[in-house]
């Protein structure tokens, strides 16, 4: 493909995604949204007076993780609107997603790899329909896009940083703070932030890095802890079946029959098993330490996926597929691209014929998983305009109705949020 082809067609990916974007986006909550937005407008506005209560209100935990970013940007959107519209959070958190793309190209570019074949394939990767869930739910992508533009970020300051004093350090750990307050992997940019300061020798920043990152390890883990919950017996095959298939499903397109997801399942768990022995080789072939920004930025997804299959074994492969994490794998290929690039292993001559399989794959991709984005409104809109005639309705499947009914008929009572027909295609009923 030659590079006008190659940058045109990117821009066209571009394009496509933001068309999507603007035309399926629901001003509707769903899932979390009850509880992390709408239940947390009610708590910081008309529960609690006292700045301390309602900073408290921001910094509680939500399941494992603290989502301060997510619950800031709610209240902030509340304080300048008077109300809650999801369609327009939507639009903002997706600009952490072209910042997110902005930090990838000048990594390549810092690099010396950036033509345009390798802001194609980029682009195919980053603007992906895979991660649906997360472009188009507030839920999902505010703390996703946030957690790794901020902890990339962080990391590419803190590589360049030399003084206690510079912007660049101050910078990187005012970064890796909103990481860690984004969502529950950001503490990991603490982790690989420690081992590029430690590689680098650059140990009076690292002296300060280490007690920032005590800090931020305490508030993340020992402050308001999470009760204890009965707990299914941990499975290392439950864990493995899901490590993999996290790992590989960049190349998940979710066909149309289930023998088909199935072959496209091992796939994804043969190629993720060869990404994580080629990362544990990185390390102990010295890469690691002659290239410690690339190693660390690639250990992130990894180390993401380790977290992931660990907390969530239970769900084995079907949970390395889930739409909601798929954002984090996007980023294997590209970095493994870049590896693979600064090792010599690939050629650049080559990336011509790679962009034309990455654009089959996202193609592949948009087609079948715009229908599941499709078939999701649907019933979005499908469960609410039942619960507008009964409010014993469920609006999520596996939960009870009384909780998430409670808050939004709340949030419509105070105009919190303002419940409209959604257009589109006519809802088809949704058996609870």
């Amino acid at each position: 493909m030659s590079k006008y082809a190659s940058i045109i067609a990117g821009i066209a990916l571009i394009l496509i995604f933001i068309f999507t974007l603007f035309t399926q986006t629901l001003n509707a909550p769903s899932f979390d949204d009850f509880e992390a937005t709408l239940a947390i407008i009610k708590r910081f506005y008309f529960e609690n007076r006292t700045w301390k209560d309602r900073l408290a209100v921001l910094f509680l935990r939500h399941n494992e993780h603290r989502i301060v970013i997510s619950r800031s940007v709610a209240v902030l959107y509340y304080h300048l609107f008077g109300n809650i519209s999801f369609s327009n959070l939507v639009w903002f958190q997706n600009v952490f997603l072209l910042g997110f793309f902005g930090l990838i190209l000048k990594i390549f570019a810092d690099e010396n790899k950036l033509s345009a074949s390798a802001f194609l394939i980029i682009t195919s990767f980053l603007f992906s329909f895979s991660f649906w869930q997360v472009s188009f739910y507030y839920w999902a992508g505010i703390q996703h896009f946030t957690v790794f533009f901020f902890s990339f970020l962080s990391l590419i300051l803190l590589n360049e940083a030399v003084k206690l004093s510079s912007w660049r350090f101050i910078l990187s750990v005012i970064s890796a703070t909103l990481a860690a307050f984004s969502f529950g992997n950001g503490f990991l940019v603490l982790l690989l932030g420690g081992f590029i300061l430690l590689v680098q020798r650059k140990y009076a920043l690292l002296a300060v890095w280490a007690v920032l990152s005590g800090i931020m390890l305490y508030i993340t883990f020992l402050v308001d802890p999470n009760e204890p919950n009965e707990k299914e017996t941990f499975s290392l095959v439950s864990m493995a079946k899901l490590l993999f298939t996290f790992m590989g499903s960049y190349l998940f397109i979710n066909p149309p029959s289930d023998f088909l997801v199935y072959l496209n399942i091992i796939f994804c768990m043969i190629a993720g098993l060869a990404i994580l022995i080629f990362w544990v080789w990185l390390f102990i072939s010295g890469y690691a330490c002659k290239k410690p920004l690339l190693y660390s930025l690639f250990s992130l997804p990894v180390l993401t996926g380790i977290l992931i299959s660990i907390s969530r074994f239970s769900t084995k492969a079907a949970g390395g597929i889930a739409p909601r994490y798929m954002f984090f794998t996007s980023l294997i290929p590209v970095l493994l691209l870049l590896i693979l690039l600064d090792i010599k292993v690939i050629k650049r001559e080559w990336l011509g014929w790679f962009s034309v399989l990455v654009v089959v794959l996202w193609s592949a991709g948009f087609y079948f998983q715009r229908k599941e984005l499709i078939l999701m409104n649907t019933e979005i809109t499908t469960n609410l305009n039942a619960w507008k005639q009964d409010h014993s309705h469920k609006m999520i499947f596996y939960r009870d109705a009384e909780p998430y009914s409670s808050i939004l008929q709340w949030s419509i009572e105070n105009k919190v949020f303002q419940l409209q027909d959604q257009p589109g295609p006519s809802p088809v009923p949704v058996k609870n």
